[in-house]
C-alpha cells in the first residue's frame, strides 16, 4: 500500500497538471510578471544577454506571441494570452501545438518582472531554458515552465507530509484547494512560497514534536539557515515563520545550553535578515514608508503621472489604534471574501465566472478545519506550542496587513487593499493545527467506547481520508464548471 506521502506527491501533480490544462497559462493573478522573471533567469541560465539597452527583458521571437496575442483582433492592444479566457484560447493552444519554432530570432517584452529572489524562478526558469533548447513552440515553452513550477511543489509538499508528525492530511487538505492548485501550477512564485513555508513548518514540528529523543544537530541548524535563505528574500513577510522556533525545547539541542540555543536563534535571525538586505532593501524601505512618500502606480490617459499618497509609518506613530481600526475595518468589509479567496471563489484573474460554487468552499474550509482539529493517528501538541502557534499566525497576519496598508493603501482608505485569500495559504496549516486540543480526542475516544471500538473507531479515522477524496471529487467538478465556461464564451 503507497504510503500518503506517495499518494500526496501523485494526487497534487496529476490535480495540478489537471488544473494547468484547463486554466491555461499566463491565466493566474499577475502570472505573466511571474513568467517574464522567469523567462529572464532562463536567459542567464543560459550565458545570453538577459534585457536589451532600454531594460527590456529579451525574448524569442517565436514568444513575442505570448505577450502580444493576435487572437484579440487588435494590432494595436498588446494583450497578454490567457488573461481574458474565452474558446478562442483553446482553439489556439489546439491549433498551433506544443512543437516546432514557427518564427526565429529575437525581440522584447514591455512586461517588467516582479523584484525577488531569481530563486523563486529557477524551476520554471529550468522548464523554459529546456523548452529552447528543443525549441518547442510557445506554448510548448509556457506548458513545460509551469510544469517544472508544479513538480517543485509536489516534491516539497509530499517531503512535508512525510517529514511532520502531525498535520499529514493538514497539509493534504490545504494543497486540494482549487487556489492552491492554481497557483501552484502556475508561473506565481506563490507556488515556491507555499512550497518552501510547508516545508519549513514541517521540519519545525517535527524537531518540536517529533521522537523525545531526537536531537538538534548542526546539519539541523544548517538545514533551517538554508530554508532561511530560501524562503526570506522572497516575500520577506513568511520570515515570521521562524517564530515556530520557539516550540523546540532546549533540551532537544545535541549538547543542551541557553547559550547554544541562543546562538541558533541569532544564526539564523542573521541570516534571515543578511538575505532580505542583499536581495530586497528596495521592498523593504518601501514597506516601512516612514515619512509620507508617494507612489507613482501608474499614467492617466493624458500622459500625466497619477500620484497617490499613501498611508505612512509616521501617521500609524500619531495615532497609536489607527492601524488596529483598519484591520477591524478591513475584516468586517472583506472577511468573507478572504474566506473565499483562500481556497478558490474566484479563479483565474479573478474571473468571477470561474468560481468555486459556494457549497463548495463550506465543505472545503469544514474538511480543512476537522482534519486539523483531529487525527487519531498523530499526537495532540502541548498547549504551549499551541500558544506559540497561535501567536505566530497572529503576529503573521498582522504583518501581512500592516505592510499592505504601508505599501498599498492610499490614505484616504481605510481598510487594506491588494490583499488576496492566497497570501494566507503558507501559514495555513500552522492555524488549522491550532484547534487540535486532548479534549476533542478524548471526546472522541469516549463515544468510540460507549458505541463500541470496531465500527466506530475505523470510522473516525476514516473521516479526514474521507474528506481528503471528497476534496479530489470537488476540485474535478470545478475544473469542469470552468472549462464549461470558457468554451461557452465567444471571441
Amino acid at each position: 500500500m503507497l504510503k500518503l506521502y506517495k499518494i500526496y506527491f501523485l494526487t497534487v501533480l496529476l490535480m495540478g497538471m489537471l488544473f494547468t490544462a484547463v486554466l491555461p497559462p499566463l491565466s493566474a493573478p499577475d502570472e505573466v510578471l511571474h513568467f517574464v522573471g522567469a523567462y529572464e533567469l532562463s536567459n542567464k541560465l543560459m550565458l545570453k544577454p538577459s534585457r536589451d539597452t532600454d531594460g527590456n527583458v529579451i525574448i524569442r521571437k517565436e514568444d513575442e506571441y505570448i505577450v502580444n496575442w493576435p487572437g484579440d483582433n487588435d494590432w494595436n492592444k498588446a494583450t497578454v494570452f490567457g488573461q481574458t479566457l474565452n474558446s478562442s484560447v483553446y482553439k489556439e493552444i489546439q491549433a498551433y501545438g506544443f512543437f516546432g519554432v514557427r518564427e526565429e530570432g529575437e525581440s522584447i517584452t514591455l512586461q517588467q518582472p516582479v523584484a525577488t529572489t531569481p530563486l523563486a524562478y529557477l524551476m520554471p526558469a529550468l522548464g523554459i531554458t529546456l523548452a529552447r533548447l528543443l525549441h518547442l513552440s510557445a506554448f510548448g515553452l509556457l506548458f513545460l515552465g509551469r510544469f517544472m513550477n508544479l513538480l517543485l511543489f509536489s516534491v516539497l509538499g509530499a517531503l512535508s507530509v512525510k517529514r511532520t508528525p502531525v498535520g499529514k492530511k493538514v497539509f493534504f487538505a490545504v494543497s486540494l484547494f482549487p487556489m492552491t492548485l492554481e497557483i501552484t501550477g502556475s508561473y506565481s512564485y506563490d507556488s515556491y512560497i507555499i512550497a518552501l513555508s510547508f516545508y519549513l513548518t514541517a521540519v519545525i514540528l517535527d524537531h518540536a514534536i517529533g521522537s523525545e529523543y531526537r536531537t538538534i544537530t548542526i546539519r539541523d541548524i544548517a538545514e533551517m539557515g538554508i530554508l532561511a535563505v530560501l524562503l526570506s528574500p522572497c516575500k520577506m513577510i513568511y520570515a515570521t515563520l521562524f517564530a515556530l522556533c520557539l516550540m523546540i525545547p532546549i533540551k532537544k539541542w545535541k549538547k543542551p545550553s541557553l547559550m547554544r540555543w541562543g546562538m541558533t536563534v541569532l544564526l539564523i535571525g542573521a541570516l534571515i535578515i543578511g538575505s532580505i538586505v542583499l536581495v530586497n532593501l528596495r521592498e523593504v524601505l518601501r514597506y516601512v514608508n516612514a515619512s509620507g512618500v508617494t507612489q507613482a502606480p501608474e499614467l492617466t490617459s493624458s500622459g500625466e503621472v497619477n500620484t497617490v499618497k499613501l498611508h505612512d509609518l509616521s501617521e500609524l506613530i500619531r495615532d497609536k489604534t489607527l492601524v488596529f481600526r483598519i484591520i477591524r475595518n478591513t475584516f468586517q468589509i472583506l472577511g468573507t471574501q478572504y474566506l473565499g479567496t483562500t481556497v478558490g471563489m474566484w479563479l483565474g484573474a479573478f474571473d468571477r465566472g470561474l468560481s468555486t460554487p459556494t457549497p463548495f468552499l463550506f465543505v472545503f474550509w469544514i474538511g480543512a478545519i476537522l482534519t486539523g482539529a483531529y487525527d487519531h493517528e498523530e499526537p495532540v501538541p502541548e498547549i504551549w506550542k499551541r500558544l506559540i502557534m497561535a501567536g505566530t499566525v497572529i503576529f503573521l497576519t498582522f504583518i501581512l496587513l500592516t505592510s499592505m496598508l504601508l505599501s498599498y493603501t492610499p490614505a484616504d482608505t481605510f481598510y487594506i487593499l491588494g490583499i488576496q485569500g492566497r497570501y494566507f495559504l503558507p501559514y495555513l496549516p500552522v492555524l488549522l493545527l491550532c484547534f487540535r486540543s486532548k479534549w476533542i480526542k478524548s471526546l472522541i475516544e469516549k463515544l468510540n467506547t460507549i458505541s463500541g471500538k470496531g465500527l466506530s473507531q475505523n470510522l473516525t479515522a476514516a473521516i479526514p481520508k474521507l474528506f481528503l477524496l471528497l476534496e479530489i471529487v470537488m476540485d474535478g467538478i470545478v475544473l469542469a464548471g470552468c472549462y464549461h465556461t470558457v468554451v461557452s464564451r465567444l471571441i
